[in-house]
């Protein structure tokens, strides 16, 4: 009877401590998962900025490529893909203003290198306008006094420091996503594994109980006989 009696407890122990085990563990998993998930969507939005800023370099040498073929031929041919590229280097711009907002440093960084980018398209524009109304000899000139100015060589060391950041961002939230990931892969493993001790002990539980019946019922069955 007492054996009986401490397997059916013991059965209801392990199905509590199992119970609060497997809700712990799937906790923990749900945790992890939520980190690695975040540590991997900052380490996208990093990823992004650094494909942006490649592409504002892009359209940058592109507008510079068309200027300076209208520069030199005067065809109006070059005009719209250049004004294109302007209007596509102010969006790209504002995209990376938009993907670096949780960044004050990358901020002011993106604030300096739009108003490098807007000084640029006036240079260039003048250069254009000089080209138009006074002839290529003039044209010249304006290009070498922007030249001076050096616009292009501070957007470019903009756009560098700007991509040092992003990368370190970017490294960190890689290593965090991958520890994330190989804490919820472990927290799987141990879930598995804790699952497996649960069901084999209640089977060891309920076996114990069922035993403890069937003699219980022999015995009774016995002194009934006699």
């Amino acid at each position: 009877m007492l054996r009986r009696i401490f397997a059916g407890k013991g059965l209801i122990v392990a199905l509590v401590v199992g119970f609060i085990a497997v809700e712990s563990i799937v906790a923990a998993c749900f945790l992890s998962l939520v980190h690695f998930k975040t540590s991997n969507n900052w380490a996208t939005k990093s990823e992004q900025v650094l494909l942006e800023l490649e592409r504002m370099l892009s359209t940058v040498t592109g507008a510079e490529t068309s200027q300076r073929g209208y520069l030199i031929t005067g065809s109006d041919d070059y005009l719209t893909p250049y004004r294109d590229a302007l209007t596509t280097l102010e969006s790209q711009v504002s995209r990376i203003g938009g993907l670096t907002r949780d960044n004050a440093v990358q901020q002011d960084r993106v604030a300096y290198l739009a108003t490098q980018v807007e000084q640029r398209s006036e240079e260039m524009d003048h250069a254009i306008v000089t080209r138009r109304t006074q002839g290529l000899p003039f044209a010249k000139s304006v290009v070498a006094v922007n030249q001076q100015n050096r616009t292009m060589d501070t957007i470019q060391d903009l756009t560098a420091q700007i991509r040092e950041e992003e990368t370190r961002v970017l490294q960190r939230h890689r290593a965090n996503s991958d520890a994330w990931a190989f804490t919820t892969g472990s927290f799987a493993a141990v879930f598995f594994l804790l699952n497996a001790v649960v069901f084999t002990l209640c089977g060891v539980m309920i076996k114990m109980a069922l035993t403890s019946q069937a003699q219980a019922e022999r015995l009774l069955h016995s002194l009934q006989r006699h």
